[in-house]
């Protein structure tokens, strides 16, 4: 393999007897200059000394002793320097600039092996003066005639770093990161990814367009590809020309968001402004209109790259943004947004509106075939997933306004009420969540990776759908009430810690049924009957969970189950009339006061 010209001038160098210079290698963040250096250096000759965080001279002098005699080496050089003091030897600490006393500061600093190479790294987070440090790099090169390299992101380094070097630094190499070399060691720590020999040259051509410097980064990237190939299917692996796609794009904007050029946000947001930034917004700054900073960024991220590399709707934006943004690779939901792209869409059994969205790749049959099948299923009552059924919908006007079905919105929107009654009269439509769920609105605006494809012209025909999908879907939660409250009924029969779980829930999570007027379905004699067939001791323990649901905020949520509340209370006073004595007395103390206070 040919030598670098880093390689061949510190050969030269290293040959030197005493060249009285030190050489400086800089190079971007994370461009391996590190890497590169160790590697041209013979390991028996390194002396690496990192001047990250060193404050004084002193310790720099030390650090350099330590590891030019490390070891036992160490402990023999230092017996030979301190032969009065041998004893304390064990109990030394070296390379933290702390050394047994000011006898051994002089000898530390005359002491060296003049055949190792000093590695000074890190020279620009060193927060010691330019004087002081390279005061300390001199009496290396002049007094002991050391070979010195100096390894620096020279943009970084302090404002009078560029005239002070001048004074001991002979020669100045500037590094480009060999990036082809580092990503084959990368990939090597990667077994599955350095297998997949057709996409390795597709990640590292990604990682060259975006210009990126840093091998860093580079190594990054890398291993998070290798976790996005371990979410993958072997059909997905086995369609090369979906692969080349997938890591392209996902290197291309994981390395720009690693840059600080994008954000998360910006990734997302891709589908909706690439039109405007790569055109409109492009036309604007040609006529010289100035634009902050973020926008400035997006402009050329987008001039940076073709519309093949961002828009290919491989994978999920919003997916992938949140990918690169938090770290977390959710198999399930990777694969299915790669089932649904064009690229797998025939390969699987899909839902029709599915085939009819991407038209784009479909030649008419096939699309003809997708909208008699969807007109089918919604005969026989067979769309009754939400997020299908809405862009079923959507798409149903998009057809009607392209003259592709005979019906008119207004036909359409009352065929789609209808067919959302009649999945609600049959038991079939989903019924809303039981409990709110933070992003349970998500559903009315898109699903399955893909958002509604809703024009101007028929918003208005969706929205009063979704209006009548959302009121249909309380309903259809309300007729599950006696199941509900069925299941209420046998847990406190046979179970009162399930009993307890689902009306008010645990320390970590709400009750199934913590957040909904359920008691309501319960008769009031029904309840107090199963109550107090219990054994006497769990009596109170029922109380306490009553007591219980009708505390903090539920109360608010729960103020129409007051009269449900009432009538237990009343009911439960006419029992103990029934009896006597202590038992009277038990059942009285059973009312759930606390509760009837709340509400």
């Amino acid at each position: 393999m040919n030598k670098t010209n880093l390689e061949i001038y510190l050969d030269y160098y290293i040959g030197l007897d005493a060249p009285g210079f030190a050489v400086l290698v800089t190079g971007e963040w994370g461009s391996g200059k590190t890497f590169q250096v160790m590697n041209a250096i013979p390991s028996n000759l390194q002396c690496h000394v990192s001047l990250f965080g060193i404050v004084d001279s002193q310790e720099v002098y030390s650090t350099v002793f330590s590891k030019m005699f490390p070891g036992k080496n160490f402990a023999k050089k230092l017996i030979e320097m301190t032969k009065d003091i041998s004893g304390e030897i064990d109990g030394l600490t070296f390379g933290a600039g702390s050394l047994a006393g000011n006898i051994l500061s002089p000898l530390i600093k005359l002491t060296v092996d003049r055949n190792k190479i000093i590695i000074f790294d890190d020279l620009e987070r060193c927060p010691m003066s330019n004087k002081e440090i390279f005061g300390v790099i001199n009496q290396y090169i002049e007094h002991h005639q050391c070979k010195v390299v100096i390894l620096a992101h020279d943009k970084e380094a302090h404002n009078e770093f560029i005239k002070t070097k001048e004074k001991i630094i002979g020669h100045t190499i500037q590094l480009e990161p060999q990036i082809d070399d580092a990503a084959s060691c990368f990939f090597k720590k990667n077994y599955r990814l350095n297998n997949f020999k057709e996409i390795k040259p597709i990640i590292i051509g990604a990682f060259k367009k975006t210009n990126c410097k840093s091998l860093r980064i580079l190594k990054y990237v890398i291993n998070d590809c290798n976790r996005l190939l371990e979410c993958l299917e072997p059909i997905h692996i086995k369609n090369t020309a979906a692969m080349m796609t997938l890591f392209n794009f996902f290197c291309i904007v994981n390395i720009e968001h690693r840059m600080g050029n994008i954000t998360a946000e910006d990734i997302a947001e891709i589908p909706e402004k690439y039109i405007q930034y790569a055109i409109i917004m492009n036309a604007e700054q040609k006529k010289g209109k100035e634009f902050d900073e973020h926008t400035r960024n997006r402009l050329a991220f987008y001039k940076k790259y073709n519309e093949l590399d961002l828009r290919s709707n491989i994978i999920d934006y919003e997916l992938t943004a949140n990918i690169v943004k938090t770290g977390d690779y959710p198999r399930n939901e990777i694969t299915k947004s790669l089932s649904v792209s064009k690229y797998f869409i025939q390969k699987f059994d899909n839902p029709p509106w599915l085939t009819i969205i991407n038209f784009d790749n479909q030649e008419n049959n096939i699309i003809r075939a997708a909208i008699d099948e969807m007109f089918d299923k919604f005969r026989m009552l067979a769309i009754t997933d939400i997020g299908d059924i809405l862009h079923s919908f959507c798409l149903s006007y998009l057809l009607s306004e392209n003259g592709e079905i005979r019906k008119n919105y207004d036909e359409l929107l009352e065929f789609q009420k209808n067919y959302i009654d009649r999945l609600l009269e049959n038991d079939l439509l989903l019924p809303e969540p039981l409990t709110p769920e933070p992003f349970s609105h998500d559903i009315y605006q898109r699903s399955h990776s893909h958002t509604y494809w809703v024009n101007e012209s028929y918003k208005s025909y969706f929205r009063d759908i979704i209006e009548h999908i959302i009121k249909s879907r309380k309903i259809a939660k309300q007729k599950k009430y006696p199941l509900y409250a069925k299941e209420i009924i046998e847990a406190l029969d046979t179970n009162l810690d399930n009993f307890k779980k689902l009306l008010i829930g645990t320390h970590t999570e709400a009750g199934l049924y913590s957040n909904l007027d359920i008691m309501n379905a319960i008769d009031p004699d029904d309840f107090i009957i199963h109550w107090l067939t219990l054994p006497v001791e769990f009596w109170g323990k029922v109380q306490s969970i009553l007591n219980a649901r009708y505390t903090g905020v539920a109360r608010n949520v729960l103020v129409n189950e007051k009269q449900w509340l009432q009538k237990v209370t009343l009911n439960l006073l006419f029992e103990a009339r029934l009896h006597e004595g202590l038992d009277r007395i038990r059942i009285e103390r059973l009312v759930p006061y606390h509760a009837l206070k709340s509400l």
